[in-house]
């Protein structure tokens, strides 16, 4: 078998067993980490690297940096005593907002991303119609300096186009 040549990282044979998605993970052959999106087949992966997302095979993971864990999880490993009164283990990823005022919708939001994060989501969907906008400037504008928001977009349409809100949660 010939040898590798000088500067070639080689190549191991080592497959990473246990990856699911929120995972960090270094990729083989780029030697840059990414986060995993979510499982597309047991050997295929979606991960994102910065605003590129990629298909990418078991094979070419070559470790798992750091697992996702609850926010609740994080804290205790950092010391902090941490409990919570009622968690909501029927925590749903989606709040209906049509009708409401934009101090009710806010008030709302508000408390249903603290229970969100909490509950470990990564991701919510907000509903809150077309109208004339004013409801969806007015959430986005708030969602945009809130600590627990990693970032916003709008869905397509068959999930409800510009009468939803898409909020990624940070870690």
């Amino acid at each position: 078998m010939p040898a590798d040549a000088p500067g070639t990282p080689r190549r191991s044979s080592y497959v990473v067993r246990n990856i699911s998605a929120g995972d960090t993970v270094k990729l083989r052959t780029l030697g840059r980490t990414g986060i995993v999106q979510r499982e597309i087949d047991p050997n295929t992966f979606e991960i994102a690297i910065d605003p590129m997302k990629m298909r990418v095979g078991r094979d070419e993971i070559a470790e798992v940096i750091s697992v996702r864990s609850s926010p609740i999880e994080a804290a205790r490993r950092r010391g902090v005593s941490v409990s919570v009164a009622d968690p909501d283990p029927e925590m749903r990823p989606e709040i209906n907002l049509i009708g409401r005022t934009v101090d009710e919708a806010t008030s709302e939001v508000e408390k249903f991303l603290d229970r969100a994060y909490l509950a470990g989501l990564p991701r919510i969907r907000i509903v809150h119609g077309t109208g004339m906008g004013i409801l969806r400037r007015a959430l986005r504008a708030m969602l945009e300096r809130h600590p627990h928001v990693a970032s916003i977009s709008e869905p397509g349409q068959a999930e409800g186009g510009a009468g939803a809100t898409v909020v990624e949660l940070r870690d």
